[in-house]
């Protein structure tokens, strides 16, 4: 049982990681369009963080929990595990509570009655590319803590 769990600890993790670096290059990308296509990359944004990050994220905090128990069980816990849960737990909240309803808000904007941008919409990208960079850092430290350090 321990293999499953393990598998799928790690496809939560690509889900994650795979999800946001997506994401980051299709931000990037849309930067140079025109302001109705740039709105649809951030809808196709939003179906990625719902059905890829947020998912992922819950994935490897479930996934996490159930295989640390049997260290839990023993007297002690090593250092590289409790920085994997700690930073771990900390970027899916941030991805789950701030990148996912950030996202989810860049997707229902519409462009204003002169066809451009609406004024809403650079505060909440800046948002989501600050939370979203944050998210991915703590899980790539957490993946790091886990392999590396080990």
């Amino acid at each position: 049982m321990k293999g499953v769990w393990l598998f799928l600890h790690v496809m939560g993790f690509v889900a994650w990681l795979g999800g946001g670096l997506a994401v980051m290059l299709s931000g990037i990308t849309a930067k140079y369009f025109p302001p109705d296509q740039r709105l649809a990359v951030y809808r196709v944004m939003s179906v990625v963080s719902r059905n890829l990050i947020g998912p992922g994220a819950v994935l490897v905090v479930v996934s996490g929990f159930v295989l640390s128990v049997p260290y839990f069980k023993s007297a002690t816990v090593p250092t590289w595990l409790m920085a994997m849960q700690g930073l771990g737990l900390l970027g899916a909240i941030v991805a789950i509570w701030v990148v996912m309803p950030t996202a989810a808000r860049l997707s229902r904007l519409e462009l204003d009655p002169r066809g451009e941008l609406p004024e809403s919409f650079s505060g909440l990208r800046r948002r989501q590319a600050v939370f979203a960079t944050v998210a991915g850092v703590l899980a790539l430290m957490a993946l790091i803590s886990g392999t590396l350090f080990r």
